[in-house]
């Protein structure tokens, strides 16, 4: 009896992915993506008399040469409403961000993205009106169901809303069945899957507002997460490395590694050097900057302790975050080792996860960790993986951020839309 249950289960989620298969071949991008039509003479239209609506939503008189004041004023009236209804950040360009503040389009990454990286960005951008698109898609049902035999761990960098971080809770506990970084140690070690639906927050760097707002958010709903730092920024004021090249850049530093390209392809010609040429080039552009950068409170020792009492585990995310696949054996190792000897110092115990800090697996980070006894490691790959992780040190994550809208966070955590991101990419 048991065999032919088994049968019928893998029967069944054969059936399923060979539909999820067949429905991402229907897929199409959403009408928003589609460059308007060029300007020309209206032409009548055959259907209603008073007025048409066309792809765009916005309404047009049926009968040229007639002057419709009724429908000029129907035009204006929606022109406003459609105006008014939209924040003004999304009208205007965005600022550019403080050196102490990360924004969604600074989150580190790979220094190459991969195929079906994540576009996080706050909503009302192009990313987020492409998810509530996809959430409405016919094959959404599909994905939930598979979403819900899946282990969702999502992957934030600090939290710059707390109102829609909120609100993202909200959803899980509704949607899914929050887990501990502990719970999934315990599933690992006792090869018993996870709860279906199960979901672990995560958040890499972790910057002041992981205890200022994420902490307190998640106490009050009883989510536990886990935070992985940077050993050499605690206790400091030091920016991250990233913010602070970008600040440097902005007030005429110059580095000889960088004299090609546009500014905003900084930071990817930085992750994509050798470590040593990273680090030479940064030293160039503090040297030759007109200005210092401010600096940015990172959190204490005391914090971490404070945040594990709050159920956020504390995890390793090396020393200074500088990407694992650019630098020779000896770096790799004295960055996870380093990390590793200061958080057990604090924490008085030995931390046992650890998260990429360029997002991809690294062999000889994975060996490292092995001989250090840690149980788990975190990829940044925007995928979903199974309940019972296969590699343990090689657990995929998916990419959110705070400002994400509720209806594009349900299409990134059925995995809908890493899928067709994956699809298109492909396709492409």
């Amino acid at each position: 009896m048991p065999q032919s249950h088994s049968t019928t289960s893998t029967s069944g989620l054969t059936a399923l992915n060979r539909a999820v298969v067949t429905a991402l071949s229907d897929l199409r991008p959403p009408p928003t993506a589609a460059p308007p039509p060029a300007p020309g003479p209206a032409r009548p239209a055959a259907a209603s008399p008073a007025s048409a609506v066309p792809t765009d939503g916005q309404p047009v008189a049926t009968q040229p040469g007639r002057r419709n004041r009724r429908s000029r004023a129907a035009t204006r009236s929606a022109a406003a409403t459609r105006t008014c209804s939209r924040p003004a950040r999304v009208l205007a360009p965005a600022p550019a961000a403080a050196p102490g503040r990360r924004t969604p389009e600074r989150a580190e990454g790979p220094a190459v993205a991969p195929v079906g990286a994540p576009a996080v960005g706050p909503a009302g951008s192009p990313a987020d009106a492409r998810g509530e698109w996809l959430r409405f898609v016919p094959v959404q049902p599909l994905f939930r169901a598979r979403a819900a035999q899946r282990l969702a761990v999502l992957a934030y960098h600090g939290v710059t809303d707390p109102r829609s971080f909120g609100a993202q809770l909200d959803r899980l506990r509704r949607l899914a069945t929050p887990v501990s970084l502990a719970a999934v140690q315990e599933a690992v070690a006792e090869r018993r899957p996870l709860p279906v639906r199960s979901v672990l927050v995560t958040f890499d760097d972790a910057d002041r507002s992981v205890l200022t707002h994420a902490l307190p958010a998640l106490i009050e709903r009883g989510i536990p997460a886990a935070a992985f730092v940077i050993s050499e920024l605690i206790g400091t004021e030091r920016p991250f490395w990233w913010h602070e090249a970008d600040f440097l850049a902005r007030h005429g530093g110059r580095a000889r590694s960088l004299d090609c390209g546009h500014p905003s392809q900084l930071l990817r010609r930085l992750k994509a050097m050798p470590d040593p040429d990273r680090r030479r080039s940064l030293q160039e552009l503090r040297v030759s900057a007109d200005r210092r950068p401010p600096g940015q409170d990172q959190l204490t020792p005391a914090d971490l302790l404070a945040l594990r009492e709050g159920g956020v585990a504390i995890g390793n995310h090396t020393q200074g975050h500088p990407c694992l696949g650019r630098c020779d054996d000896a770096t790799v190792r004295a960055e996870i080792t380093g990390a590793h000897e200061a958080l057990t110092r604090w924490l008085g115990e030995p931390p046992i996860a650890f998260a990429y800090p360029d997002g991809g697996h690294d062999v000889r980070a994975e060996g490292v960790l092995q001989e250090l006894g840690y149980r788990l490691g975190f990829l940044s790959d925007h995928r979903l993986g199974p309940r019972l992780p296969s590699h343990p040190l090689q657990i995929s994550r998916l990419q959110v951020d705070s400002t994400t809208s509720t209806r594009r966070f349900d299409t990134i955590l059925s995995g809908l839309e890493p899928a067709y991101r994956r699809w298109r990419g492909q396709a492409a």
